[in-house]
């Protein structure tokens, strides 16, 4: 991770995290133009206590303020509600307080501990590591657009983690509120809150730099839309980073997530059961490689299988479910360094690829985007 590091007497502190002033331009008959930030910020600190560790995160984000409650164009995205609508082919923005949380670490024996993670806002043990946090996905600012059937739990409104783990082997449960409010809130929304969903991931390490991850977990009433119903959440993910002689590393991603949707009389086909269920899939392959410490590469090929609904149809059999696949690729280059910060610039390009079926909604089987930014992050790594 690009970072800055320091110490406050017996605090040792990390502060990381990047912000893309971008130009996006996402063409076609549902795509849009915009001028905006994608940013995060994070610091962690940490400290012996108790013969264990104590840490505290904290991250911010200031997208709400600035790209407003709908977020930014992304074609084919979708996952989040807005005045009582999904908002489809827009990346809802990231919260102002993406997490707050407390995590305290023991050892059991010399090759054993234990954790305890609790968080007015944070994440569940569900899915694989978040996107913005992947060394494969570092330099792309753009969320997948299969973000909710893998790692969109990352801003739960009341977590609860706990779990076991050697140097090899990691095994975490979460019991956590599953409620999600509308895109762009200010605050986190408890209202109705509890902690009545569950999860569980396990990690293993087969190699130095190879983890490889599995996760389920129920979540309840998570849908705005639907409320009173859940949907379970099943995947895994192998994530590799190897160092390159000339600096930097080439770190890729494989990720899989399956959701079973229960859903209740608002989407159901008018013939059918009042409650009913239906299955959809993702997947994403990412890399991303630093040709040398201030020029990096990188790409993401993802399919998911999409419903009606989550395209934004309000007409129709809703549960109606169609593949669709993205292409993106793109670059950036670090320009200029001003002490423990770094400027530089980027594009990215992106072709959709999309059903027969699809052609007259989009009025093309194959939309496109392109986005150019000028980023700043942390200049050194460690």
């Amino acid at each position: 991770m690009r970072a800055a590091h320091f110490t406050v007497g017996p605090w040792r502190l990390m502060v990381h995290g990047a912000a893309f002033g971008q130009y996006d331009q996402q063409n076609g008959f549902r795509g849009d133009t915009q001028f905006g930030l994608i940013d995060w910020e994070m610091l962690m600190a940490a400290r012996s206590l108790g013969g264990g560790t104590l840490r505290l995160d904290a991250m911010t984000s200031l997208e709400r303020l600035v790209l407003g409650p709908r977020g930014y164009p992304e074609l084919l995205q979708s996952g989040a509600t807005y005045h009582g609508l999904r908002l489809a082919n827009r990346q809802h923005p990231h919260e102002l307080l993406m997490e707050l949380a407390v995590d305290y670490e023991h050892s059991l024996t010399s090759g054993l501990a234990a954790f305890v993670y609790a968080a007015p806002v944070g994440e569940p043990a569900l899915g694989p590591v978040a996107y913005m946090h992947r060394p494969s996905a570092a330099v792309d600012p753009f969320a997948p657009i299969g973000h909710h059937w893998q790692d969109a739990s990352h801003e739960t409104s009341g977590v609860i983690t706990t779990g076991l783990y050697s140097r090899s082997v990691k095994l975490e449960g979460s019991v956590f509120n599953g409620r999600e409010g509308e895109a762009g809130d200010l605050a986190p929304d408890y209202n109705g809150g509890r902690l009545d969903s569950y999860s569980g991931r396990l990690t293993v390490l087969p190699a130095d730099r190879v983890a490889v991850s599995a996760w389920g977990g129920y979540i309840f009433d998570h849908d705005p839309l639907d409320p009173g119903l859940g949907m379970q959440r099943y995947g895994a993910s192998v994530l590799t980073s190897i160092p390159r002689a000339g600096g930097g590393a080439w770190s890729s991603a494989v990720v899989w997530g399956l959701n079973i949707h229960h859903h209740g009389n608002r989407a159901h086909v008018h013939d059918g059961p009042p409650i009913y269920y239906h299955v959809s899939s993702s997947a994403l392959i990412e890399s991303t490689v630093d040709v040398n410490d201030r020029f990096a590469v990188y790409g993401r090929v993802e399919q998911v299988q999409k419903s009606a609904d989550d395209l934004g149809f309000v007409a129709g059999d809703l549960m109606e479910l169609f593949t669709v696949r993205d292409i993106s690729l793109g670059a950036t280059h670090d320009v200029h360094a001003f002490g423990a910060a770094s400027v530089g610039i980027g594009a990215r390009a992106t072709v959709t690829l999309l059903p027969d079926l699809l052609h007259l909604a989009f009025q093309t089987r194959t939309p496109t985007g392109f986005a150019l930014f000028l980023r700043v992050r942390p200049a050194s790594m460690r």
